[in-house]
């Protein structure tokens, strides 16, 4: 191969969906790729465990959809038969009734007293009449802006602060700006008459991989292996060298403890974008290293129950956000998939507990809070505990990136000092402390490795919601893949 058209080698730090999407198109473009993944199972936060006893589960529920209209063909050529249409129903229990979620005003106002409902109402006009300047800094102040107290109060504020551990009022408007875009008490109404869905989180259906979400990671893995790519899994980063100006060398130290050393031109990182600044030799300067220290997490615990009956619920997802319920969200895999389970007579369940590392549902045993699941199940009527099978309790730190009030000025520090390593690119959830979908993280890995390719990096600006041009050819994709094999038009909430 001429100088003129070797490729470049690159890094790749993390082998999370974003890691191995950006392994996968350099992969395809003929590019030496060694990715450093500290698990023992490709997939990051969107792995799906696979139980010696034939059960499947992802770490929560991971639900695909995106704006892109070109990231659903290329999953189903990616998975094929594997990815299959999964009809969505997801229901919220508070004060004692369960309710369409995402809410809809029919159904809250048929539910709930007439003075509430027309309390709610009043509010939502109100705020919509109210003038003069107001700070949307929190949660809080942004929801109540668009929604009135006293929907926030019924809907947003017992959930959000079960979630995050803390009062809505101290978690930055950024969280709900991006996760109830476009939503508004009048565009639920028009939605419900028009019967046209337009809003992001009012998606009916979704794709889904057969075998869980983790398959995506499974098959990006091996398609990149198939073409040179090398994928260490169980090999943490533990040092990133560099002269100032670019990253020279990266070291990873597998689960024996040996170590291995690369050089490579090009470096993109979906870890933890503070376990990066801390593996960085020479360290960064103090003003760097505080900054960091400010960047903090939300984790989850996990409890798997195997089920020995067909169905619990035909729910793809529950959630609690009442408070006197210590699990936050349950959902039933074979709801999503009937491939998730070992045989049509058993069903399973997998119950999200909110927590911080070393709190009480971190440590707690498992059979601890299966008793604390049954005690609730029994009282809602969802569960008798006669049908429960093993459980399992899996451990997830750093699940979420935790936006509060003011963490903008300090993650800015920690990305303009990044900024001067140009050969650096930061994809993923974590890896932007930014909370992106399973689409946008996989986007970013295409985005960084296609702009690699032409020696250029990506900059610090929001994900990309669509593969860029410059991806698409080494993707196998044109604009004839805009258009599914059904002959429909891929959307947001097609």
């Amino acid at each position: 191969m001429s100088a003129r058209n070797k490729k470049p080698s690159i890094c790749v730090l993390g082998g999370g969906t974003a890691g191995l999407g950006a392994a996968y198109l350099a992969a395809r473009a003929g590019a030496a790729t060694e990715v450093f993944e500290r698990r023992t199972i490709p997939g990051g936060l969107s792995l799906t465990r696979h139980t010696g006893d034939g059960f499947y589960h992802d770490l929560g529920g991971h639900r695909y959809y995106s704006p892109s209209r070109y990231l659903a063909p290329f999953l189903a050529g990616l998975l094929g038969d594997e990815l299959i249409w999964t009809p969505r129903k997801s229901r919220f229990y508070l004060g004692g009734r369960f309710f369409d979620y995402p809410v809809q005003f029919t159904d809250v106002a048929r539910k709930l007293p007439v003075t509430k409902s027309a309390k709610m109402l009043y509010d939502y006009v109100a705020e919509k009449f109210r003038s003069g300047n107001r700070r949307e800094a929190s949660f809080e102040n942004w929801v109540v802006h668009r929604f009135g107290r006293a929907l926030y109060e019924f809907n947003f504020e017992n959930y959000t602060r079960k979630v995050w551990g803390m009062e809505p009022s101290v978690l930055s408007a950024d969280w709900a700006a991006l996760r109830i875009k476009g939503l508004s008490l009048g565009k639920v109404v028009k939605e419900f008459f028009a019967r046209k869905a337009d809003i992001a989180t009012l998606v009916d259906r979704f794709l889904y991989p057969r075998h869980g979400i983790g398959q995506i990671s499974h098959f990006l893995q091996k398609a990149a292996e198939e073409r040179g790519s090398r994928v260490h899994l169980g090999s943490e980063v533990v040092k990133v060298r560099h002269d100032g100006k670019r990253v020279t060398s990266v070291t990873a130290r597998d689960t024996k403890g040996r170590t291995t050393t690369k050089k490579p031109e090009y470096v993109t990182s979906s870890i933890d974008l503070d376990l990066l600044v801390r593996a960085l030799d020479p360290p960064p300067p103090p003003a760097v290293l505080a900054a960091v220290s400010e960047l903090t997490y939300r984790a989850l615990v996990i409890l798997f129950i195997r089920i020995n009956q067909p169905q619990v619920t035909r729910d793809s997802w529950i959630y609690f956000p009442d408070e006197s319920i210590p699990f936050s969200r349950w959902h039933e895999p074979k709801n999503w998939s009937p491939a998730m389970v070992p045989d049509a007579d058993r069903s399973s369940l997998v119950v999200e507990f909110f927590a911080d590392e070393g709190d009480a549902f971190w440590n707690a045993p498992a059979e601890e809070l299966l008793e604390l699941t049954l005690k609730h199940g029994r009282r809602l009527g969802l569960l008798t505990g006669a049908e429960t099978g093993k459980v399992d309790k899996v451990l997830t730190p750093r699940a979420y990136p935790v936006w509060k009030v003011g963490y903008r000025k300090s993650l800015q520090v920690i990305l303009d000092y990044l900024e001067r390593l140009t050969n650096l690119s930061l994809i993923g959830r974590n890896g932007r402390f930014y909370y992106c979908t399973i689409d946008e993280s996989l986007i970013s890995g295409f985005t960084a490795v296609a702009n690699f390719l032409e020696g250029k990096r990506t900059g610090p600006e929001p994900l990309p919601i669509e593969i860029p041009d410059n991806a698409l050819g080494y993707l196998g994709l044109s604009s004839a893949d805009l258009v599914e094999a059904d002959g429909e038009r891929w959307s947001r909430n097609d």
